[in-house]
């Protein structure tokens, strides 16, 4: 091996590092506008994590914030309306406990607080990739992230269960919160990516004939 190409920028060693460096940007980026919204922060933390990380198309913090502004007004309502149904869920679970233990109407509430819990978080996983890519109403992003959850169910369990994980982790393993303040969420978008980015190419229409030199197709690449 030459020399020369061990020091080389472009080379696989040092394309890895600039990657997993745009990663731990991305989260960094993400923990600080999350306060900002988390609908905001999402979208242009997994529109990053697809278009440069994966893509290599664009500047990480540019291309962050370019989404994240875009999105904004849409995945703020969007975020209200997400903790109006988590905070709506956590009154169901405290309400079904509150019932005697063994009591049919105590069990009834309890399995309809889990089945429209897995839908939530069914749900949540594809609202903020599905706003990244398409321009449509708030109702029709949810509709759509609703039917996709459901249309590539396999796919949607592997997500949920990788997310399961990782939140698993950090409540029984107080030090992997080192690994979530350096890559846990943009490590998670990365993996996300990776199946999702095949489910939102089957609905991505390619753009009309004399468009390709106006539109940006990376996603279809």
């Amino acid at each position: 091996m030459n020399i020369n190409d061990v020091f080389n920028s472009e080379n696989r060693f040092f394309s890895a590092m600039n990657k997993l460096w745009d990663v731990m940007v991305l989260n960094w980026l993400f923990i600080l506008t999350v306060i900002l919204g988390i609908g905001p922060a999402s979208t242009g933390l997994y529109y990053a994590v697809a278009k440069n990380i994966r893509k290599s198309r664009g500047y990480t913090i540019k291309t962050f914030f370019h989404s994240f502004k875009i999105n904004f007004k849409q995945g703020f309502v969007i975020g209200i309306l997400q903790a109006i149904a988590a905070f709506s869920l956590y009154y169901c679970y405290w309400f079904a406990m509150s019932m005697k233990e063994g009591e049919t109407v105590s069990q009834i509430y309890f399995m309809l607080w889990l089945i429209f819990t897995v839908l939530f978080v069914f749900l949540s996983i594809y609202l903020y990739p599905v706003l990244s890519r398409f321009s449509l109403p708030t109702m029709k992003i949810i509709k759509m992230a609703f039917f996709l959850s459901l249309r590539h169910l396999p796919s949607t369990l592997l997500m949920a269960l990788i997310l399961a994980a990782e939140v698993f982790l950090a409540a029984v393993f107080p030090p992997f919160y080192l690994v979530v303040f350096l890559i846990g969420c943009s490590g998670y978008a990365f993996l996300e990516s990776l199946l999702m980015e095949k489910i939102l190419r089957k609905y991505t229409p390619k753009p009309a004939e004399g468009e390709e030199n106006t539109v940006d197709t990376w996603y279809l690449e």
